[in-house]
């Protein structure tokens, strides 16, 4: 009796070692390469300006507010309405005056003054908010731009995005990836994770046969619910062999 138990339980262990659910512990391996591209997006300037009250400026002060076309810079210039004074000569920016009074408009009113100036310009190439005395002035097109400049004037002018083009940083095989593997088919829960090689390939070794799922995260930092999105591949290894789920192509911005 004893010896029948003996032999049961050793053919017990062979069958649970011989075990048929993917994971680690055989001879087979999983390859592939990840490539994609990853690129910096465009970015829109905006453009912060702190007004001072009209005591504080001098006729034909200044700020220069650019926008990605060349053809589309502008030069905002103060005229003192108790004064007769003739507009500065830009020869390659438009011109908005911006009226004021020097001895009764506040701060607020200069800036309630450059706000509407703004937005009457037909082209609209700007988008304008205010609080208070703080116009923030947007560009409507994404894309590099020579930062606006305060002129002669003593307001307060600053760039608080950098208008920037589109930039690819690297394009073919991601070295030093995360690759992910999950193993059979009932959840979607990585079960083991590697780095790419300097080439973007990658190799799961020691599996058993059965079903796997190899993947890879595309980043998108614009999309804030969902900025990682992963990119599947599947594969089933029958018995010992060198499976390849060929290219998971990801993009990174």
């Amino acid at each position: 009796m004893k010896k029948n138990i003996l032999i049961l339980l050793v053919i017990s262990t062979v069958l649970l070692s011989c075990s048929k659910d993917e994971g680690e512990g055989g001879r087979s391996s999983i390859s592939g390469t990840v490539t994609g591209i990853e690129i910096s997006v465009a970015q829109a300037e905006s453009t912060v300006i702190i007004t001072i009250p009209g005591d504080e400026i001098k006729n034909q002060d200044f700020i220069l507010l650019n926008t990605p076309d060349a053809n589309e810079n502008y030069a905002l210039w103060f005229r003192n309405t108790s004064e007769i004074v003739s507009p500065p000569n830009f020869l390659e920016r438009s011109l908005i005056q911006i009226d004021y009074t020097k001895t009764t408009s506040t701060n607020i009113d200069i800036a309630t003054s450059i706000e509407s100036a703004l937005n009457l310009i037909s082209e609209n190439p700007f988008t304008v908010s205010r609080i208070n005395d703080i116009i923030t002035v947007t560009c409507n097109t994404k894309g590099t731009v020579a930062d606006g400049d305060n002129g002669i004037s003593n307001l307060g002018v600053d760039v608080t995005t950098q208008g920037e083009n589109q930039i690819t940083l690297q394009s073919g095989a991601f070295a030093d990836e995360d690759v992910f593997i999950i193993y059979g088919d009932n959840d979607d829960i990585a079960d083991d994770n590697l780095k790419t090689n300097y080439d973007g390939t990658f190799k799961f070794t020691n599996l058993r046969k059965g079903s796997y799922t190899i993947f890879a995260y595309s980043k998108d930092e614009s999309a804030i619910d969902k900025p990682l999105t992963p990119i599947f591949v599947s594969t089933d290894i029958s018995g010992n062999e060198e499976a390849n789920v060929g290219t998971i192509s990801i993009e990174k911005k």
